[in-house]
């Protein structure tokens, strides 16, 4: 009987020091892996086809209202010229390439080469989300 409790012990403390591992010790790393979410969200959202939170007409008839068209104009220019980037980088057009003559142009190089590097990912991740919904079920059942 005493066995069976100190292993029921053990196993409880060992449970609660993985839960304890599970979660965050402090606000950073808490804040790191919300930050970490977000942009593995906000990738996915990129490469989706735009649809405005909001779908109605806003009607402009004071300052809010102007500020929310302001808005819906914004992030349908801001998402159709990072995808239209995307593709373009995609199919292998390129920015001329910026000449190296000193430590300034030679971060500025290697900033371009790291861009277009995470433009042919998401060019990667956008080819492969168009092959999935080409080839996804219509949801019509075939019986």
């Amino acid at each position: 009987m005493k066995t069976a409790r100190l292993l029921l012990l053990a196993a409880i403390a060992a449970t609660t020091s993985l839960a304890a591992s599970a979660t965050p010790f402090n606000t950073d790393e808490a804040r790191a892996e919300a930050a970490e979410r977000n942009t593995a969200a906000a990738h996915a959202a990129a490469l989706r086809r735009f649809e405005p939170i909001d779908a109605e007409v806003v009607r402009v008839t004071d300052t809010d209202s102007a500020r929310r068209a302001a808005e819906q104009v914004n992030a349908r220019q801001a998402h159709d010229s990072y995808l239209s980037e995307v593709v373009r980088v995609g199919t292998g057009i390129k920015a001329a390439p910026i000449k190296v003559t000193d430590t300034d142009s030679a971060r500025a190089a290697a900033a371009q080469n790291g861009r277009e590097q995470t433009l042919l990912a998401d060019y990667s991740d956008y080819v492969n989300m168009q092959a999935q919904a080409a080839h996804a079920p219509s949801g019509v059942s075939k019986r």
